[in-house]
């Protein structure tokens, strides 16, 4: 479902950004969008969704009973409480997670790629970014945030933290971009959804 190949260019770009650019005003806006991700996503439950272990079990082909023993290592009840050891361990699932499952974690991925942005962002950031720009199988050119949104039941502020993610993770668009063309104008599109469908007041 994932290019790696595409994910380790633009984690390389991003790495150099970041250790680049950590200046006090990014500090302070990474923090604000950090504030932001946890109020809009604050709430969200896993219900019967696909849990973080469970997603990983689904990638190794394991058996029903087996894919049930991960499911009871996730035993957390709110999102902000899965650890950093857990995502790291399973920076993959995003790619096996149901819309449950997904609209969970999502935001705790979001979070602690944030957090450790002057270090080691890498693959949850990359991840994250990969599955809200591209509406699988869609090609990234074909694929449209309206689509995304409805799909993964995503509302208004959480759309807006989205876009507001994305366009940190990408960097402004000047003279010296760090992504490729066809990235940031789907990073632009979203940005128009959420300025059409969510105006700002």
């Amino acid at each position: 479902m994932r290019d790696p190949a595409k994910l380790l260019r633009s984690a390389v770009a991003r790495s150099t950004r970041s250790f680049a650019a950590m200046s006090n005003e990014s500090i302070k806006e990474r923090e604000e969008l950090i504030a932001e991700i946890v109020r809009a996503f604050d709430g969200v439950t896993l219900g019967y969704g696909i849990t973080l272990h469970e997603a990983i079990a689904i990638d190794d082909y394991k058996t029903q009973e087996e894919r049930m023993a991960a499911r009871r290592l996730d035993k957390e009840r709110q999102w902000q409480d899965v650890s950093a050891a857990a995502l790291l361990e399973c920076e993959s699932a995003l790619s096996f997670l149901d819309e449950s499952g997904f609209r969970y974690y999502l935001p705790a991925f979001m979070v602690k790629g944030l957090e450790d942005w002057d270090k080691k962002a890498g693959v949850p950031v990359d991840s994250c970014v990969y599955h809200l720009l591209h509406d699988y199988p869609h090609s990234l050119r074909e694929s449209e945030p309206s689509t995304i949104a409805a799909k993964r039941g995503f509302n208004d502020a959480q759309c807006r933290a989205i876009a507001h993610f994305l366009r940190f993770v990408i960097g402004p668009d000047d003279e010296f971009p760090t992504e490729d063309p066809t990235t940031r104008q789907a990073v632009a599109k979203w940005e128009r959804f959420v300025n059409e469908r969510v105006p700002a007041t």
